[in-house]
């Protein structure tokens, strides 16, 4: 089974979505503290929780550019998370063979969903770091799905 998929088109849309999400959540605050001063910390305290909570998500929710390439021999995945800042390239290439297991990962609606790759490197086993994949399309998501259950069985 081979399989090839990238998701930069739904990563542009979702990362714009995600900035704009955390610009209207700064744009109260900025209000807040220039314009209205209001006396009242609990609307404050609101105003930058929920700042943190979209920003938190944001950055653990799994969001990343994901390029695949896999079939027979082996299985080769390169991605970065969207988050703005800290943002590190990362491949994954392992042969088929030293494969333990490969499981995508269920989420909450489309926040967590992750690919977990788990194989034999040098005599020992190796669990990957998860692969967030909330930016990647659902049919993409399904192959890997049936993938990994081809290359678990094998």
């Amino acid at each position: 089974m081979t399989l090839k998929f990238d998701n930069k088109n739904k990563a542009k849309k979702v990362s714009t979505f995600l900035r704009i999400i955390v610009m209207l959540a700064i744009v109260p605050i900025a209000v807040n503290y220039l314009w209205i001063e209001t006396n009242n910390k609990m609307i404050e305290m609101a105003l930058w929780l929920f700042l943190i909570v979209i920003i938190v998500l944001y950055y653990i929710g799994g969001f990343c550019y994901v390029e695949v390439e896999a079939n027979e021999l082996k299985l080769d995945v390169k991605y970065y998370n969207l988050f703005p800042f800290w943002r590190e390239y990362k491949r994954i290439v392992i042969p088929v063979e030293r494969i333990k297991y490969v499981k995508v990962r269920k989420g909450i609606g489309i926040l967590g969903v992750g690919l977990l790759i788990c194989g034999r490197i040098k005599g020992r086993l190796a669990v990957f770091p998860r692969v967030g994949l909330s930016a990647v399309d659902k049919i993409n998501v399904e192959e890997l799905r049936k993938y990994a259950a081809v290359v678990t069985k094998a």
